[in-house]
């Protein structure tokens, strides 16, 4: 087994190599996380299923998402809990319990509906936000949604699987990252994979209007001209959103400041983040 492991840890060093080769040629810099390493890491966990068994777990993939702590996964619930006007069933939770069968991410045990269950602190987050929305707007009348910054697409799965009138749903994001995005979703069948249009985020050659655009941190790590194709192509496109807003490409990247983009997006407002994640991070919402 010890060799075993060896073994496997070589290819992946050796495969690794090779896509970051590979990659890393393209010079491109749209976002904080586009940074050669994650995105290889995505695209590995695409082509081998090796690799996508556990790619929740790989460090460089941590340092860009499944990062949620266990302290932060049990204020997520507790803020699931103490929302009076929606409820999760026990169904709910099984469905958003699938988001964990693949990838081996860390899971704590948290006490739902009376029992004790395994789960991903980022899964409980995702299903805060998905709270979030069907709370704030008018979102089961959502046809058509736009994510900017999809991770492995989990939030994407929990929205489609909720909200039962999304006919499409658009997530843009890198293409290593979209790959592995078809991967996850591809496990759970056409009921989803039909709804999703991938769309390349360094060549956004599309345009549409959408009922909901989300983006959780994404957006406000992007580099200002690229925020500007997203807030021309999307954002402005979109008659209602909830966008998860760090400093990040503000501090970093020339990106948009908060009240440049509350000044961009007609009548978009703040709230804030709960739990707070970072100093100075809000939600900002229109449409609601």
């Amino acid at each position: 087994m010890k060799l075993k492991n060896l073994c496997i840890h070589y290819i992946d060093r050796i495969l690794y190599k090779y896509y970051y080769r590979k990659l890393i040629t393209k010079g491109r810099k749209t976002s904080i996380s586009d940074d050669n390493s994650y995105p290889v890491v995505c695209y590995m966990a695409s082509k081998s299923e090796h690799f996508f068994k556990k790619f929740k777990r790989n460090p460089t993939y941590n340092d860009v998402l499944e990062h949620v702590s266990e302290k932060q996964g049990q204020e997520y619930l507790d803020i699931i809990n103490q929302n009076n006007k929606l409820t999760f069933t026990d169904a709910d939770w099984n469905n958003f319990l699938g988001n964990d069968l693949y990838g081996n991410p860390m899971t704590f045990s948290y006490e739902i509906s009376g029992r004790a269950v395994d789960v991903s602190p980022t899964t409980l987050r995702y299903a805060k936000v998905l709270q979030d929305i069907v709370t704030l707007f008018d979102a089961h009348q959502f046809k058509s949604v736009a994510e900017i910054g999809i991770g492995y697409a989990g939030q994407c799965r929990l929205l489609t699987s909720y909200l039962n009138k999304i006919e499409t749903y658009s997530l843009f994001d890198l293409p290593e990252v979209l790959a592995l995005a078809g991967k996850f979703l591809g496990k759970f069948g056409k009921s989803i994979t039909d709804k999703v249009r991938f769309v390349d985020g360094t060549q956004i050659d599309v345009e549409g209007n959408y009922d909901f655009v989300i983006s959780n941190y994404a957006f406000s790590e992007l580099v200002r001209d690229v925020q500007d194709v997203y807030l021309e192509k999307v954002i402005l496109k979109s008659k209602a959103g909830y966008i998860t807003w760090n400093t990040l490409s503000h501090d970093v990247l020339d990106g948009y400041s908060l009240e440049e983009l509350l000044e961009k997006i007609p009548g978009s407002s703040t709230i804030a983040e709960e739990p707070l994640t970072k100093e100075n991070n809000c939600i900002i919402i229109w449409g609601n």
